[in-house]
């Protein structure tokens, strides 16, 4: 009796073995949701080179799996798309998040919580860039894993500051050097009382708060701190480089004239724009450099990051398979580097960002006095920091940033923080 047991035992396990294998054999499909344009609002003319790339390859080491996705959707379509596929119960297996939609999305309970499949399966954080990691985590918990980073760089015009007598420091300016500079830089050059020449274009309010170290909101987005002494600071200091330049419409086309000091931009910008490095490489007379982000001393982290994320559906019929193809996108050294080659932003891999290519592809039709290096890059990673993710965020910001450009405007920013913190407390208790 008890061999007759054995032996059933042994059959039936054998049966559950066949058909596990057969299971894992068998055809599969994923779906994947993702938009044809940059996630940075620049023009990509390589479309779906990259993911197609990534999706060939993953396809032949996996050979039994296709992967499948809709073509034509464009980022500013992309978010009702999506909404649409998770109303009908059709999420996409894995579909990428843009930086502006992660915290909505994530409070739908749309992602899968990746916390425990990560902790299993061969899964290194330190691969990655702490703040791309950050990026996807919502509520303290891992939702979705970086693809591709878009940090904010400062490019410095050295040929104007060395007119001026100044060097720039290898640490980068501290804020208040960052000020002094500007100040001395901004004048009226030909003497015929119009200012002519300028510290900065495109340097904003949002850009000094990061300057401090200061938050505007808490983490849930349930409370504003516009009102709170660091805020405070930072906007009155943002209320002394607006009136530098006594309220001068001064863009980026003034830097390529050679008449502006600095300009922040990011490295999507930098790698795309005809007229950022090209036209300046090429046309202009004066040379250039990229620095991180002045703060107010080496501890605070002033660059802001932004960073698109690849999430794994709640609801997905293949969560194991849809969790590699993920991690593929993600952590595969070859893939990112094929991202980097194809898109505008930066690998998630510091590993993939100081190879030999790296630099390379920076310096592409730059001279390399003007290139920004894979070092440069390194010290930029290092002092970056995420922005919030909850979930109304960008439409509160929205009107942060009309409430508080109109304050500096009117030259009262200190007198009008109570009452703009007050009408963003309400518009986030909405």
């Amino acid at each position: 009796m008890k061999k007759v047991v054995i032996i059933s035992g042994l059959i039936v396990s054998l049966i559950l073995a066949s058909s596990l294998f057969m299971w894992l054999k068998a055809p599969k499909t994923l779906t994947l949701g993702f938009y044809s344009d940059s996630s940075w609002g620049v023009r990509n003319d390589k479309g779906y080179s990259f993911i197609d790339h990534a999706i060939k390859e993953f396809e032949k080491q996996n050979p039994n799996v296709k992967i499948k996705y809709e073509s034509g959707i464009r980022q500013k379509n992309y978010l009702d798309w999506l909404a649409d596929k998770i109303v009908s119960n059709q999420t996409p297996d894995v579909y990428l998040v843009s930086p502006k939609d992660f915290g909505y999305l994530a409070s739908l309970g749309a992602m899968q919580n990746l916390d425990t499949a990560l902790h299993f399966s061969k899964f290194d954080t330190k691969d990655y860039y702490p703040v791309t990691l950050e990026a996807g985590r919502y509520n303290g918990h891992q939702y979705a894993l970086p693809l591709e980073a878009d940090p904010t760089v400062l490019c410095v015009n050295t040929d104007l500051l060395k007119k001026e007598g100044i060097t720039v420091p290898k640490s980068g300016f501290t804020l208040e050097e960052f000020y002094q500079v500007c100040r001395q830089v901004t004048k009226d050059t030909n003497n015929d009382g119009i200012l002519d020449q300028f510290g900065f274009a495109d340097y904003t309010w949002k850009d000094t708060v990061q300057a401090y170290g200061a938050h505007l909101f808490s983490a849930d987005g349930s409370k504003s701190y516009f009102n709170s002494k660091k805020v405070r600071q930072a906007l009155v200091m943002s209320e002394k480089f607006y009136n530098l330049q006594k309220g001068a419409k001064v863009s980026a086309d003034d830097f390529d004239q050679g008449k502006v000091a600095f300009l922040p931009m990011t490295l999507a910008q930098y790698r795309t724009y005809k007229s950022y490095p090209y036209r300046i490489a090429r046309y202009s007379s004066f040379r250039w450099t990229c620095i991180k982000m002045p703060a107010i001393n080496s501890k605070v982290k002033s660059t802001a990051v932004e960073t698109s994320t690849l999430a794994l559906s709640s609801r997905s019929k293949h969560p194991i398979l849809a969790l590699r193809f993920l991690k593929f996108l993600s952590a595969d050294k070859k893939i990112q580097a094929r991202l980097l080659e194809d898109s505008q932003g930066a690998s998630v891999l510091p590993s993939v960002m100081t190879g030999p290519k790296t630099q390379t592809l920076l310096a592409q039709g730059i001279k390399d006095d003007n290139a920004l290096t894979a070092k440069n890059y390194a010290e930029i990673m290092d002092n970056a920091t995420v922005t919030p993710k909850f979930r109304h965020y960008s439409n509160v910001m929205e009107k942060a940033d009309y409430l508080v450009e109109r304050a500096l405007n009117e030259g009262d920013i200190d007198a009008q923080l109570s009452d703009i913190q007050e009408q963003l407390q309400v518009e986030l208790e909405k």
